[in-house]
C-alpha cells in the first residue's frame, strides 16, 4: 500500500504554463481522500518557487517540501528544517571561473526566495519568474552576506557542460547532476537549453527522500516517485514505484516501471487513476 508520492514540478506536475491542471489537482486530492496518500513537492527549483505551488492551489500536498534537488528540506507548516546545505560564496567563485573558462551560457544560483543569474547579453535587470539577472553572483553574495547559496545552475552546450562536470569533480564536497534539459515553449515557439545543477555533497533527491520517510516513520516499499529529468533519477534509485513523463529525459524513461503521458496531458493523474485506483 503506497503512502507518499514523490513528484516533480517543472515538466511533470507542472504543465509548460507553469500552470497544475484541474485534473491533476483532482486526482492527487482524491488520493489522498480516499487513500490517505500524501504528495511531496521534491523539485530542483528553490524552496520559495515550491512553496508558492502549496500555498495556491487547494492540492494534498505534505507540509514538507523538498527543494532544491534536497539541498534545502522544510516543513513549511511548523518552519522546522529537515535539511539545509549552504555553498560558501569561495566555492561559487570557483564554480564562476569555472563558467567563465568554458565559454558557457549562463550561471544561476538559487537562495531561498529568489534566483540570481548572469547570462549572456542581458544586462542585469529583474525578472517575472522571482528572477534578478545581475553582473556578477560572487560580488552580489560578498556584499550581500545574508543570501544562502542552496544549488547553482550553469547553462550551456552539452560539451562545453561536460567539460564543466570534470572540473566540479575535483571539487570535493560538491556533486552534480548530469546533463538535463529545460524545455519552454512561448508564443508557440520550443525553446531547449542544456544544463547542470550543482548541489553540496550528498544533496540529491534520493537522500532527500530517505530523509523524510525515516522522519515520518515510512518504509521505501511504501512510497512513488513521478519525475521527467535526470535529476530526478535519485528518486529512482528509492522509490518502490517509478514513473516516468513521455516528455521525460532517455535517461529517466529506461529506469522507470511506467511512462505516463506528457505534463501538457495529465500524465500525473492518469497515473494515479492507473495505479492507485486500478482505472
Amino acid at each position: 500500500m503506497y503512502k507518499l508520492i514523490f513528484i516533480d514540478l517543472d515538466g511533470t506536475l507542472l504543465n509548460d504554463e507553469k500552470k497544475i491542471s484541474e485534473e491533476n489537482v483532482k486526482w492527487l486530492n482524491k488520493a489522498y481522500k480516499e487513500k490517505g496518500i500524501i504528495t511531496i513537492i521534491t523539485t530542483g527549483r528553490q524552496l520559495g518557487f515550491a512553496e508558492s505551488y502549496y500555498r495556491d492551489y487547494n492540492c494534498s500536498f505534505g507540509d514538507i517540501i523538498i527543494a532544491s534537488n534536497g539541498a534545502t528540506i522544510k516543513n513549511v507548516s511548523t518552519g522546522e528544517y529537515i535539511n539545509k546545505k549552504i555553498i560558501d560564496v569561495e566555492t561559487i567563485k570557483k564554480l564562476r571561473d569555472i563558467y567563465l573558462s568554458e565559454d558557457l551560457d549562463g550561471f544561476m544560483i538559487y537562495a531561498e526566495d529568489m534566483a540570481y543569474m548572469e547570462k549572456k547579453g542581458v544586462k542585469p535587470q529583474k525578472s517575472k519568474e522571482s528572477k534578478v539577472y545581475v553582473e556578477n553572483v560572487v560580488e552580489l553574495l560578498k556584499d550581500n552576506k545574508n543570501i544562502g547559496t542552496t544549488l547553482c545552475i550553469i547553462v550551456g552546450k552539452i560539451d562545453n557542460l561536460n567539460k564543466s562536470m570534470k572540473k566540479i569533480d575535483n571539487i570535493k564536497t560538491l556533486d552534480h547532476t548530469p546533463v538535463c534539459e529545460y524545455v519552454r515553449v512561448r508564443d508557440g515557439v520550443e525553446k531547449r537549453e542544456n544544463y547542470i545543477d550543482v548541489m553540496i555533497k550528498d544533496c540529491n533527491k534520493k537522500n532527500a527522500i530517505r530523509n523524510v520517510i525515516e522522519k515520518l516513520g515510512i518504509n521505501s516499499d511504501e512510497i512513488i516517485a513521478i519525475g521527467d529529468g535526470a535529476n530526478d533519477l535519485p528518486m529512482f534509485d528509492y522509490a518502490k514505484l517509478k514513473i516516468a513523463m513521455k516528455n521525460g529525459s532517455e535517461l529517466i524513461k529506461q529506469k522507470a516501471d511506467y511512462i505516463t503521458d506528457t505534463n501538457n496531458n495529465d500524465g500525473v493523474a492518469k497515473a494515479i487513476k492507473k495505479f492507485i485506483f486500478n482505472e
